[in-house]
């Protein structure tokens, strides 16, 4: 836990049954889409776990979202209180492209985190294209429904009454390049498969790879 920071989680965020979201006063700042490792002591994994950053950089409190796998590093944060401490690394990464284009996020699950804190603070036009196992596994509720980003979400899992943003089934990627600006750059993240498959997918329907950012979640 070499150059690892100690922080106090102030707030904890029950987000559906499976995922939790933690808070800290903002220790540093980070640029949206950036993560930081998470220490446990005792652990056989010394260099940590990864996480996202979920909240936006010029907020005041930071926040990290865990969805429980039943791992090591899952189970260990879900089961946080408000007074822990945490033993993290500072902000890292480069998912965040940085550019003018249009943004247009395709996520799974927790894979929203990142995308969540570059999309909130775009001036450009936003889209999101999210895919849930129900609107009962829904994160971000209220921070989305108060955005400006344009949300698709898709129940997987569950028929549901198509309204609100939400459709059955799953996504087409192919659906998603012909209904989104022809300039976009896409934020793909989710499980390895997940973001392997939406990457083909894009690539095939003629985006420029250079277009396509990729975060990858490993379960642990």
């Amino acid at each position: 836990m070499r150059d690892s920071l100690t922080v106090e989680i102030v707030r904890v965020r029950q987000e559906n049954p499976e995922v939790t979201t933690l808070y800290v006063v903002r220790p540093f700042d980070f640029m949206a889409g950036q993560y930081i490792t998470v220490f446990i002591g005792g652990s056989q994994v010394r260099e940590g776990k990864a996480y996202s950053i979920s909240s936006r950089p010029h907020e005041e409190l930071m926040s990290i979202t865990v969805k429980n796998v039943g791992g090591e590093f899952s189970s260990y944060l879900c089961s946080r209180q408000v007074g822990d401490r945490l033993h993290i690394s500072r902000a890292y990464g480069d998912f965040n492209p940085q550019t003018e284009r249009p943004l247009v996020g395709i996520a799974a699950g927790c894979g929203l985190s990142p995308i969540w804190s570059i999309l909130a603070g775009a001036k450009q036009p936003t889209f999101l294209y999210l895919s849930q196992k129900s609107p009962e596994y829904m994160v971000f509720s209220e921070e989305l429904a108060a955005s400006s980003i344009r949300v698709n979400k898709f129940s997987t899992c569950q028929q549901i009454e198509e309204k609100d943003g939400w459709r059955n089934g799953r996504f087409e990627v192919a659906k998603i390049v012909a209904e989104t600006p022809d300039d976009a750059h896409f934020l793909v993240c989710g499980s390895l498969p997940f973001v392997r498959d939406v990457w083909q997918k894009l690539t095939a329907a003629g985006v420029d790879e250079s277009h396509i950012s990729t975060e990858t979640f490993f379960e642990q």
